[in-house]
């Protein structure tokens, strides 16, 4: 057998192992129109996620422009605790442009403030509103954390602004990751902070990289797997609990929608995903 022969045997056995063990299956879907959130939740939604603490709770916001408030929400997108209800304001705090918004094994509900198109901002920060509740108007119980991320080697980048345009976050195993919606037109960067401090600068390590068919709008981790939302598609990553985030199975679910920045787990089986507008779909698995 020619060497040559050899080599191209060798190189397809190798791609079909490396198909095996990172399977991908992708499927077209219309997406189910289920209700739409009630006024003022549905000013521009920037964020969702599921408070586990309760039985049919979910906090969204809105971003730039909108007011500093999360809204608590049932699954028909119905205010909470009743439809006079104007949200829970974070005395105090500016809404310069919240993009996400995820909860902590303890209740504490965290909204990333880190919108950044220009690229240009120096003032990104998560705020961290303590154990909330669907009654409460008002807030002063929450902790403002001022972030970074980690800067690439290089002589250059001692000397620059380097700040990442991020729409995704979510919680996982004590630790908080960030998805950058694009580094400058390529592929998508992984952060995660392992450790929040109010008093420092708290900075974003870079975990990996993974390209999508698009730019990220907003992720959720639960039930052992991570969803990540593109403005044309749904990734589900089911957690082989291994360094590689994105490693094991993985199912694609393309659809035809409007603007959709949010996405958060129902149950197992079930994700939620939100139009800016407020429009809500609900998607199996």
């Amino acid at each position: 057998m020619k060497f040559k022969t050899i080599l191209f045997l060798l190189f397809g056995l190798s791609f079909v192992l490396s198909s095996d063990s990172n399977s991908q299956s992708t499927k077209k879907v219309d997406l189910e129109k289920f209700k739409r959130i009630d006024k003022p939740a549905r000013d521009e939604v920037s964020g969702i996620v599921k408070d586990p603490r309760f039985q049919d709770v979910f906090w969204v916001h809105g971003d730039s422009g909108t007011k500093n408030r999360i809204y608590a929400i049932n699954g028909k997108g119905e205010l909470l605790p009743d439809g006079d209800s104007e949200g829970l304001e974070i005395s105090g705090v500016k809404n310069k442009d919240w993009e996400d918004i995820t909860i902590d094994e303890s209740g504490n509900i965290i909204v990333a403030d880190v919108g950044n198109n220009c690229s240009c901002r120096k003032d990104q920060s998560l705020v961290m509103v303590k154990n909330p509740s669907e009654k409460n108007q008002s807030t002063e119980d929450f902790e403002v954390f001022n972030i970074s991320y980690q800067k690439p080697k290089g002589f250059l980048y001692k000397f620059m602004n380097y700040s990442m345009d991020v729409e995704a976050v979510f919680w996982k195993e004590g630790a908080l990751f960030a998805l950058t919606k694009r580094f400058r037109g390529r592929e998508t960067d992984l952060f995660k902070l392992s450790n929040l401090n109010s008093e420092a600068n708290n900075e974003f390590q870079l975990v990996q990289k993974i390209d999508f068919d698009d730019e990220v709008t907003a992720a959720d981790y639960a039930f052992g797997k991570l969803a990540v939302l593109t403005y044309k598609s749904l990734w589900i990553f089911k957690d082989d609990e291994t360094e590689d985030m994105f490693d094991g199975e993985i199912s694609h679910y393309e659809f035809e929608a409007d603007q959709v920045e949010s996405v958060t787990f129902i149950d197992s089986e079930t994700v939620m995903i939100v139009e800016e507008s407020g429009e809500i779909y609900k998607l199996k698995l």
